[in-house]
């Protein structure tokens, strides 16, 4: 295993299960010191000990990244504790499905405070830093869902498709402060989230059927893109949205 991060701290919100949790590993995998941002107050401690006992640097902050004043108290304790943050990887969010008309007010509300304030709110705090520093690395996590139309997930999609927006956005402000900004769009991946809400083996293999690669994804597999796009590796791409989706969004 490379060490593409040695000595680098990296945050990544909702880094506790799924997704998340494949990302801190990979990063700790290559030497960074990782902190874990999630708000479930048992999850998050239970995970970290797990990965320090198999040798990894990881810490768990407990933040709710929708509410301003705590992404920003996250930032300030990460800086207090290790000096810096090199990267942060925005990967909290929530879905909710319901059919367009049906979609509350509420419902909207949610969606666009947990995925794109979510966004935003430790962003902004972590920019003030780098920019500080001149250097940084963002990497947002966005979905397929903001890329393609799909029936059943408007608020979801609008919101996610807002990140995507905001990459671009964020990417062209902050270039010339040496921060780069980034986002995975991923398709279906096999999580304990996505098994709770498709937990019917015959309907996992309808979305299988609609990807090219013929499988759903890996949390690993997002993984990996997500230190592609941090890493020195992409040092000349910024403002990008990475689809990871087996091929579904080039179909849909």
């Amino acid at each position: 295993m490379s060490q593409r991060f040695q000595d680098a701290v990296v945050i990544v919100t909702g880094g506790s299960r799924g997704i998340g949790l494949a990302i801190v590993q990979r990063f700790a995998e290559e030497g960074a010191q990782v902190v874990i941002a999630a708000k479930n107050p048992a999850r998050g401690p239970q995970v970290t000990q797990a990965l320090r006992q198999q040798g990894a640097r990881v810490d768990f902050i407990g933040a709710d990244v929708t509410q301003r004043d705590q992404a920003e108290a996250l930032i300030a304790q990460v800086i207090e504790r290790f000096g810096s943050v090199d990267v942060l990887v925005n990967n909290a969010g929530a879905h909710e499905k319901a059919p367009f008309t049906d979609e509350s007010e509420d419902l909207w509300l949610r969606m666009f405070r947990i995925n794109v304030l979510g966004t935003v709110f430790p962003s902004q705090a972590a920019v003030r830093h780098m920019r500080a520093r001149g250097r940084g690395s963002i990497v947002h996590v966005a979905s397929k869902a903001g890329v393609v139309g799909e029936p059943g997930h408007a608020a979801y999609s609008a919101a996610k498709g807002a990140i995507i927006a905001l990459t671009r956005a964020m990417a062209v402000e902050l270039a010339a402060d040496g921060i780069r900004v980034n986002a995975v769009c991923p398709g279906p991946v096999l999580t304990d989230l996505l098994q709770e809400a498709v937990p019917d083996p015959d309907q996992q293999q309808r979305l299988v059927a609609h990807a090219p690669l013929r499988r759903l994804g890996l949390p690993a597999d997002i993984a990996g893109a997500v230190l592609f796009l941090a890493s020195d590796e992409s040092a000349w791409c910024t403002g990008q949205a990475l689809s990871i989706d087996g091929g579904m969004s080039i179909l849909l």
